[in-house]
């Protein structure tokens, strides 16, 4: 199994916004122009519409623009994108294409990748060649699935690997590195980690689906297995649960609940751990989901936090505290109020943390808050 099955995963569900939207687009007949930034942003001209800015969003096939109040502006429905054009309908079904002009900027993160930095050529066919920066890609991608930094020796036989591929199949190896790098543009062009979260559980979910559950084993996974400790499955989902990300998940709601000025006692937390394990298929969805982002939430909450200093760490508390949490955990019957408790830190306490973060100056770039290496790789 090549590493086009892992980005096929979810290639269905992201095709669209997989692609590289940024950069500046052009219709000469409607004397228009589009520039969009990896940043979210826009800025619009047009000699009959005159200029607008603001924010957009793609999301579901659909463009959506918003002005600089943050206010819904214009939709656009994407029927289609290439390298060079971009094909949309308006709600009056109204169907224009914008062409870019220039080339597409290269998406922040993945200079890492970059021939200049890894140039060691692996393997070449004809034209066609592999080099490090592409094998460094395939690490990164699984490093990403596992949430931390791979040692050298996974690393060389992740190189060993895309050697042999390219050796058998030239094309399809090459094809297989495109795809993979247009999933990772599009990871490093989200920014809420549950979001980032939510690609990363869609793409593991599928992989250990195809390498355990129909048994399809390949280098790729037995490296990102070794890294995996799976403790439960939502099979129909297509979403698992993994023994870090289940300790990151404690941990994140250990952290939060002290910024409440409560506690999660060690009791509570093994009680709690047992529950969600034995009872994770039968929570909601969403619910699921986000005790699978445990490793990235709190990453993104103590990164937030360090990056405060002491005083900023009081205030945040304190307009946490002056909305506490409405359950009590110190008398609370763990499985009456699984759900509830699942349902209070996903539609309270994330929220509400981020929106505080938010206004009081914080970065809402999960990006921007990673470490990185000499390299600019990302430092798990």
């Amino acid at each position: 199994m090549k590493m086009l099955t892992w980005i096929c995963a979810v290639g269905m569900s992201l095709s669209l916004q997989a692609q590289n939207i940024f950069g500046t687009w052009q219709n000469t007949a409607y004397q228009m122009q589009y520039t969009f930034t990896q940043e979210g942003t826009y800025q619009f001209s047009s000699t009959q519409f005159g200029q607008a800015s603001g924010n957009y969003l793609l999301q579901g096939g659909y463009l959506y623009l918003y002005d600089a109040n943050n206010n819904p502006s214009v939709q656009y429905y994407l029927s289609g994108i290439t390298a060079q054009q971009l094909h949309l309908s308006d709600v009056n079904q109204v169907q224009f294409t914008l062409d870019r002009v220039g080339v597409a900027p290269e998406v922040k993160g993945m200079e890492a990748f970059s021939k200049s930095k890894y140039p060691r050529v692996l393997a070449g066919s004809g034209k066609q060649q592999i080099i490090e920066a592409d094998a460094r890609l395939y690490a990164a991608a699984i490093s990403f699935l596992v949430q931390t930094n791979i040692p050298e020796i996974d690393y060389k036989k992740i190189e060993s690997a895309l050697i042999k591929d390219f050796k058998t199949d030239a094309a399809s190896t090459m094809t297989d590195l495109q795809a993979l790098r247009s999933g990772m543009e599009y990871i490093f062009t989200l920014h809420d980690p549950v979001e980032i979260g939510l690609v990363r559980q869609q793409i593991l979910g599928n992989i250990y689906w195809m390498s355990v559950v129909n048994k399809h084993a390949s280098v790729y996974w037995d490296v990102t297995d070794s890294y995996t400790d799976v403790i439960a499955f939502d099979e129909t989902n297509k979403l698992v649960l993994t023994q870090k990300d289940l300790d990151d998940y404690l941990d994140y709601l250990s952290l939060a609940y002290q910024n409440y000025g409560q506690q999660l006692t060690a009791a509570m937390r093994s009680e709690l751990a047992q529950q969600m394990v034995s009872n994770f298929a039968a929570f909601r969805l969403e619910d699921k989901q986000l005790l699978a982002c445990g490793s990235l939430l709190k990453d993104n909450l103590v990164a937030q936090m360090n990056a405060m200093s002491s005083r900023e760490q009081q205030q945040f508390q304190q307009h946490l505290q002056q909305q506490p949490p409405s359950v009590d955990w110190s008398g609370a019957d763990m499985d009456a109020d699984m759900v509830k408790f699942l349902m209070e830190m996903n539609n309270m306490s994330h929220v509400s943390m981020m929106n505080v973060i938010e206004n009081m100056g914080g970065g809402d770039d999960y990006w921007e808050l990673k470490q990185t290496d000499d390299y600019g790789n990302i430092i798990w």
